[in-house]
């Protein structure tokens, strides 16, 4: 009972203090040129690029911001840095709030590809941590909601519990690994192995939560909750979506329970994420895609021996792989 009773730490305080919609949509943005760090067979396009405004617009017909990937040309790996895409960022960076994602559409499956939603310190990773959204690979039919988190110093501990002793359960989501320390093999809770850079992480089991069962029922919102105490994370597909996230009152207390949460670990979460920029893009293949690469049903030891063969020769898989959002708010806690 009371795992429930605190699974969030707020009320309906939460007042709105950035909404990015509408035709200004990509106004608080900037497009990361920068090669990828997870090693992806990706280009993403900065400003400038005569490919930006095809990749990156507002669709006044929906009424969303459209983010895409090539999916005209072929590459080729070792001659070419990888298939075009987008990585917007935030010009803005939060400490704390409720972010709140309502999209239209979400990449598709499609082998190799990596969509990701989610926060994190563009200049002090790992030690001030990263928030993963929405996230998986190939032709996942479910989200992956993880955090990885520091050291800050020699022997820091961030660990979750999942519905581990917990009566009744406290979350939705299956979790898989309970260590969010980055580089973390061992955990004190759940599964006591995992590999490095695995984080702690749960699988959504919300009904059509990703890729193209999300896009069949026309969208949904994905909401993250952040305060000095927890994370925690909620999906819902279109239909299904609390009135008051569409009143602008949103109200986490009300929502149930969580996909995700860190409620009852040891993670201190002022210490270990601290300033973050929001990012959404689509990789393609890098350190996760080239690791479960020949386990997936994508793999052709003879046709296409690595996730960059398959990406580079196959421009119309990608033509599902975009996202369309209605819009992303920001609401901060008021004591007003």
């Amino acid at each position: 009972a009371l795992a429930l009773a605190c699974a969030s730490t707020v009320s309906a305080n939460y007042v709105i203090l950035d909404d990015f919609s509408g035709p200004t949509f990509f106004d608080n943005f900037y497009f990361n040129a920068t090669l990828d760090p997870n090693y992806g067979f990706v280009e993403y396009i900065g400003a400038g690029s005569a490919l930006l405004d095809s990749l990156a617009y507002y669709d006044a017909a929906t009424d969303t911001a459209i983010i895409r990937v090539d999916d005209t040309n072929t590459y080729t790996p070792g001659v070419d840095t990888g298939r075009p895409s987008i990585r917007a960022q935030t010009l803005n960076t939060y400490q704390y709030g409720l972010f709140i994602l309502d999209l239209a559409h979400m990449p598709g499956g499609a082998c190799g590809s990596w969509p990701s939603f989610w926060t994190t310190s563009m200049n002090h990773w790992p030690e001030h941590g990263e928030i993963d959204i929405i996230e998986n690979v190939n032709l996942a039919s479910f989200s992956e909601e993880t955090i990885h988190a520091g050291p800050t110093f020699p022997g820091d501990v961030c660990e979750v519990i999942g519905n581990v002793n917990t009566s009744p359960g406290q979350q939705t989501g299956t979790q898989t690994t309970y260590n969010c320390i980055w580089n973390a093999t061992t955990s004190d809770y759940g599964t006591k192995t995992q590999y490095s850079g695995q984080g702690c992480s749960a699988n959504n089991n919300n009904p059509n939560n990703f890729g193209d069962g999300f896009n069949l029922a026309q969208g949904g919102v994905y909401a993250m909750e952040w305060t000095d105490e927890l994370i925690q994370i909620w999906s819902w597909e279109n239909g299904a979506v609390p009135a008051d996230i569409a009143d602008g009152t949103p109200d986490p207390l009300t929502w149930g329970k969580p996909i995700f949460t860190t409620w009852g670990g040891n993670c201190d979460i002022a210490r270990h994420f601290i300033d973050h920029t929001v990012v959404l893009d689509t990789n393609f293949c890098g350190d996760w895609g080239n690791a479960v690469w020949q386990t997936s049903s994508c793999y052709d030891p003879v046709a296409y021996p690595t996730c960059s063969d398959y990406v580079g020769a196959n421009p119309g898989d990608y033509s599902e792989t975009y996202w369309a959002v209605r819009s992303l708010k920001v609401y901060q806690w008021s004591n007003a």
